[in-house]
């Protein structure tokens, strides 16, 4: 996000980032804020969970880490279905 006001229109903007716990399991969301009025771009939200890593892992989130695409996909489809799928693809994220 720019350090000047934009308002791109009347809308504030949060997302749920997916972390876990190795050693425990536990997973969960971290809702981050993404601002007000300005629409927010993929390369605001990549920062934003950089932002995320850096400052809030040690503390509230020690132990936890982002999950992977594939942890991330087993998870929700457990959430929405009550069963796991594969996914292809591999473990890792597409660039942005």
């Amino acid at each position: 996000m720019s350090d000047k006001m934009v308002f791109n229109g009347p809308a504030s903007f949060d997302m749920q980032v997916m972390v876990i716990n190795d050693e425990t399991g536990q997973v969960g969301e971290v809702t981050v804020g993404l601002g007000l009025f300005e629409y927010p771009t993929p390369l605001a939200i990549k920062e934003r969970i950089e932002k995320m890593v850096a400052e809030e892992f040690e503390g509230a989130l020690d132990g936890f880490r982002l999950m992977t695409k594939e942890e991330a996909w087993k998870q929700k489809m457990l959430e929405k279905t009550g069963t796991r799928f594969a996914m292809m693809g591999g473990k890792d994220w597409d660039e942005i």
